[in-house]
């Protein structure tokens, strides 16, 4: 199962930890697995080209890391786009994929 991470502090979105793999189809014909991989690299590609200031990591466990040092409209516009992108995975294929959103206060 793909496990999508999401931090909130005060309202912004800080972070958001995406890991694991779906297991809905073989290796290389894993099409959850494959959607959610194109969608977190051009976030990456994305945050990346707009604000070097971000913390981005990918590993090859696969684990992939954003988090956010600048709180302004357009990362926030930014990750809200790629989480709805994934939102929509998740609501397409429930038992490969899960998002927890979670609030904290600083």
């Amino acid at each position: 199962m793909i496990k999508v991470d999401v931090i909130k502090t005060d309202a912004h979105y800080t972070s958001m930890e995406v890991s694991g793999h779906a297991g809905s189809g073989d290796a290389g014909y894993d099409l959850v697995c494959a959607g959610v991989s194109s969608i977190m690299t051009g976030a990456l590609n994305a945050f990346d080209s707009f604000d070097d200031s971000l913390n981005l990591s990918l590993t090859e466990e696969p684990r992939i890391t954003i988090e956010l040092t600048n709180k302004d409209e357009l990362n926030q516009n930014l990750f809200r786009f790629v989480l709805i992108q994934l939102e929509t995975v998740a609501h397409m294929y429930p038992e490969y994929i899960r998002i927890l959103e979670k609030e904290v206060t600083s």
